[in-house]
């Protein structure tokens, strides 16, 4: 298992500026998985429909569900309104 660093934005602020996820792989889908159970261990399952509207980051770089990350750390970014 692998420990990834979540940091968090958005509405994903409510649960503190990051949290740690373990994972299988480092693929974002990997990532993206363990970060919806983690929603609902703490009960916040309410977050989970943002979550799959969501973009993950390395760095400046956005990352596709299909990508594996390099390093342990990633960006949660939801999606906002406006322009």
């Amino acid at each position: 298992m692998t420990a990834i660093t979540i940091h968090c934005l958005g509405a994903f602020r409510d649960l503190g500026d990051c949290f740690t996820v373990e994972t299988s792989d480092v693929s974002v889908a990997s990532i993206r998985a363990a970060v919806s159970r983690h929603l609902v261990e703490i009960n916040r399952s309410d977050l989970d429909g943002v979550l799959k509207r969501s973009v993950f980051a390395e760095g400046e770089e956005l990352l596709k569900d299909h990508v594996t990350v390099s390093g342990h750390e990633v960006s949660l970014l939801p999606p906002v309104a406006g322009g």
